[in-house]
């Protein structure tokens, strides 16, 4: 038999009367929760007893005292991210989301705060900002070679580094200066800065990332240091590179992506009955901008494709798929040799594989679309020929291609893929090369493009580059203007309206 609900009323000083009800424990603080009430007399306090008392017998749940801190973690936990998503909105929810709305009750949230707080984050990303000229001071280590040390260079500069991170001056999250701009700073030459930067990503101690700076391991605190306070009378802010603070507005598609994040988990409280309203709802995320991109010639895909192709014919092959099946970078690095029939001339497109925080993960593709996608006998003779170099190669040590080996591969039986940021890196070599702008998800949208230029069926065309909602995906982010098109739709409206209308009079008649 449960046990019966207790509550008592209080006389408060300034002569009302407050009616406390104990309603049990919140599921995720352990803290004891209370029905509470305030009536100015002795007699509403008995009847606002008697239902508060019910409330709980009821087994009702008082407005709960989860922080906002507490309510992303348990939403993170449960929300159905894949793993690229998961690790932005995670790297949004640390980084922007508890530093700003982690220490309020979740309760407290209103719509007018998220207001605010996207209206300060389209004036500047650093929330330690507040409008006025301040210097972004950086942790970084006088690195002093000793010429007369035993020890080589590149282990005197990684072994300030670690004292750095051991002590605490540096911190997890904290970023590293470029290899260049060590040297520019500190006069450290680039093998000396490379080679103990490699030293110490073997300790564990940073993490390398391709295209950006290299940042110290570890979970980063959940308030991220400002920048403002200066290190100290040792501290030299010429050598570290301290810099005066910029200002640089979040862009408004990021800002959206935060207040998805943000209404998802406010659903998910009301879910809980931690709330009885998502706040989200009555907040207005940035209006998203669509920057319009003049789609591609194929004389430039052509050239970047014939760029590639000098530097190696898997690359080239690689670009010439992305063109002709318009898939996305990962689902092409995901593509297995039992995944492509030559026989019928079609690819199964079911896998995108992804490289995040070191997890190498073959899953399913990113709208969980599994499709066959037509291929026309030129592409199979590229790809047979491909595939028949490989399979020489390797019948010279006696090895035999697998069914469950991958396209495209660095490993000489390709049993493992392309890292598709490596992919990425490589594509735009060969675009710098050929001396034109294009990156893989520029090929999509030429894809897109030229077929609905040549008027070929919307929902086929969305089907190609695995868009769901029937097309709407494909339209508003990838059909890009073509001129010729849109030529021919200035002549036609010219034509159609001079037969429907008198002669304009010449000027001066």
């Amino acid at each position: 038999m449960p046990k019966a609900a207790k509550g008592h009323i209080e006389r408060l000083p300034s002569g009302s009367f407050r009616v406390v009800v104990f309603a049990g424990y919140d599921p995720v603080t352990r803290r004891r929760e209370y029905f509470k009430s305030t009536v100015k007399a002795e007699a509403q306090a008995q009847i606002e007893l008697g239902k508060l008392l019910q409330k709980a017998a009821d087994g009702r749940r008082p407005e709960a005292g989860v922080t906002m801190s507490e309510l992303m973690d348990e939403y993170a936990a449960i929300a159905e991210w894949d793993v690229s998503t998961r690790q932005t909105n995670e790297g949004f929810i640390r980084r922007t989301i508890k530093p700003a709305l982690g220490h309020l009750k979740v309760r407290e949230v209103r719509g007018p705060m998220l207001d605010k707080l996207y209206a300060r984050l389209k004036r500047c990303a650093d929330l330690s900002c507040i409008g006025r000229p301040f210097t972004e001071h950086r942790n970084i280590p006088v690195l002093a070679l000793d010429p007369a040390s035993a020890q080589p260079a590149w282990q005197q500069v990684a072994a300030s580094l670690a004292g750095a991170i051991q002590s605490g001056a540096l911190v997890p999250g904290d970023e590293l200066p470029s290899i260049t701009e060590v040297g520019a700073l500190q006069g450290i030459g680039t093998g000396v800065m490379r080679r103990a930067l490699e030293a110490l990503a073997d300790d564990g101690l940073i993490v390398v990332r391709h295209g950006r700076n290299a940042v110290v391991a570890g979970e980063p605190a959940s308030e991220p240091r400002t920048g403002r306070t200066r290190l100290g009378s040792g501290h030299d802010c010429g050598r570290a590179g301290c810099r005066a603070h910029q200002c640089r507005p979040m862009k408004p598609n990021t800002i959206r992506g935060i207040h998805s994040i943000l209404s998802g988990a406010f659903a998910a409280a009301q879910r809980w009955d931690w709330i009885d309203r998502n706040p989200a709802e009555s907040a207005k995320a940035p209006t998203a901008i669509r920057r319009t991109i003049p789609a591609t010639p194929p004389e430039d895909v052509a050239k970047v494709i014939a760029a590639a192709g000098s530097v190696g014919a898997p690359l080239g092959l690689y670009l010439w798929l992305v063109a002709v099946t318009g898939v996305r970078r990962g689902e092409l690095c995901g593509l297995q040799i039992r995944d492509v029939d030559l026989d019928r001339g079609l690819v199964h497109v079911a896998f995108n594989y992804v490289v995040r925080g070191g997890q190498r993960v073959r899953k399913d593709t990113k709208t969980h679309q599994d499709r066959w996608l037509a291929i026309d006998p030129d592409t199979c003779a590229l790809v047979r020929n491909y595939l028949d170099e490989i399979a020489a190669t390797l019948a010279t040590v006696g090895v035999e291609l697998a069914e469950d080996a991958y396209l495209f591969s660095n490993d000489p039986v390709h049993g493992r893929p392309w890292n598709p940021d490596w992919a990425t890196h490589r594509v735009a070599d060969a675009a710098a090369a050929a001396g034109t702008e294009l990156d893989i998800k520029g090929l999509r949208h030429y894809t897109a493009s030229q077929l609905l230029a040549a008027s070929f069926d919307l929902r086929n065309t969305a089907a190609r580059l695995g868009h769901s909602g029937g097309g709407a995906t494909t339209l508003r982010h990838y059909a890009d203007p073509v001129p010729e098109v849109d030529r021919r739709a200035a002549a036609y409206l010219s034509q159609l309206t001079s037969a429907a209308s008198p002669p304009i009079p010449e000027t001066g008649s």
